[in-house]
């Protein structure tokens, strides 16, 4: 009998250490919160754009839900659009909900989510062509996964709350280790949802040659080989722009039914990153796109705005100037040329038609010269840092 009662003492004994050790392990994990997740429920003020953005977005939005009328949403080109620029033409509370990777997918997704959860009165959706590439990008890994907190489902939120508290003593150290080497005053400011710039706009002043050669121009030969020569397109492609296009439809519709304005843009984009997308068949997705949406600002023709590595952070990201230039001429406090057109569907064709005949002048130069002459510093189509501000 005493040997029985030993026994469940030492059992309990076992359970009660396990539990206090699982207990210590969960809090060390939500102080040091190693990747992200419970930024809100800290109170912290920023975020890394690695660590899981689109969880801590969400709910960042649902704790300040009152505070936000109209939102940005996007992949990361998206997060350089200045939400005060927005809020003064618009004199709406604009938020960036940008984040990494966007796609349709998470674009209905968190359009579904705001109609449920906020008063959102104007959703502008900024699409940086890679949409055509995947659908959905939660087979990237964790951190593109679809927030428990988009569900609404108050028991998948604690199981992920919990899987986030147990996260594992490697990932925690590797996560901490590599936070330690970034410098907060970089980190994204949850209060406005951008993207933090500030690290490319000062390295760029500080020296541009040097800073597009590195950032910018560092791998165009190798793409525009593959743009000009090797562009070839797949049946995931294609499921893709089909998928995307059916996502957008059914955004309009929602924003239709409850009173919310859809905006649609197409941000700038330079030369050497096309290698991803343009084709015909792209183009006949940007028709369905123009079709379903009604007007769609875009800014990325072949014209010399986007054909000038001065104007970007790097291949895939315009800088800050760009940003504001792109918003100021939406609203008509800028005009450039050939930089920006409302696309709509009687347009649609014709500038279609223009955009082959410039790719295939384009690459009639390169066949020719074995490269294409890019734009400088000293040419119009330049847009200075300094001019916006910056």
């Amino acid at each position: 009998m005493k040997g029985t009662i030993k026994s469940k003492n030492w059992v309990l004994l076992f359970f009660l250490v396990s539990a206090i050790g699982i207990g210590c392990f969960m809090a060390l994990n939500y102080h040091a919160n190693p990747l992200g997740y419970f930024t809100n429920e800290k109170g912290l003020q920023y975020s890394y754009t690695d660590d899981y953005g689109r969880s801590i977005k969400a709910k960042y939005i649902l704790d300040h839900k009152d505070d936000i009328e109209a939102v940005v949403m996007g992949g990361s080109k998206a997060g350089a659009l200045n939400t005060e620029l927005l809020t003064k033409y618009t004199g709406l509370k604009y938020y960036n909900l940008y984040y990494n990777m966007g796609n349709f997918a998470d674009y209905l997704r968190y359009t579904k989510f705001l109609i449920d959860n906020t008063d959102i009165q104007e959703i502008t959706i900024h699409l940086s062509s890679y949409e055509v590439l995947s659908y959905d990008r939660t087979y990237r890994g964790n951190a593109y996964k679809v927030p428990a907190t988009l569900s609404g489902n108050l028991w998948a939120e604690a199981k992920e709350f919990l899987s986030y508290l147990m996260t594992d003593i490697k990932t925690t150290k590797n996560a901490l280790t590599k936070r330690a080497k970034k410098n907060p005053m970089y980190a994204d400011d949850l209060t406005n949802g951008m993207k933090n710039r500030v690290a490319d706009t000062n390295s760029a002043k500080k020296d541009h040659d040097t800073f597009v050669r590195k950032s910018v121009t560092n791998t165009m030969a190798k793409h525009l080989k593959t743009l000009f020569l090797e562009n070839t397109n797949n049946e995931d492609e294609l499921d893709a722009r089909v998928k995307s296009v059916e996502a957008l439809r059914e955004i309009r519709k929602l924003c239709d039914d409850n009173g919310i304005t859809l905006k649609v843009m197409i941000g700038a984009s330079f030369l050497a990153e096309r290698y991803t997308y343009e084709c015909d068949e792209y183009y006949d997705y940007l028709r369905q796109i123009v079709e379903v949406a009604g007007e769609v600002w875009d800014f990325s023709s072949f014209c010399d705005v986007n054909l000038n590595p001065y104007n970007f952070a790097n291949e895939k990201h315009f800088n800050r100037a760009v940003a504001d230039c792109m918003v100021n001429i939406m609203y008509g406090a800028e005009a450039r040329e050939d930089f920006g057109i409302v696309l709509t569907p009687e347009n649609i064709l014709p500038y279609l038609l223009q955009r082959r005949a410039d790719f295939k002048k384009l690459r009639a130069e390169y066949l020719m010269n074995g490269y294409v002459q890019l734009k400088g510093m000293d040419d119009p189509s330049y847009i200075p840092l300094e001019d916006y501000g910056y």
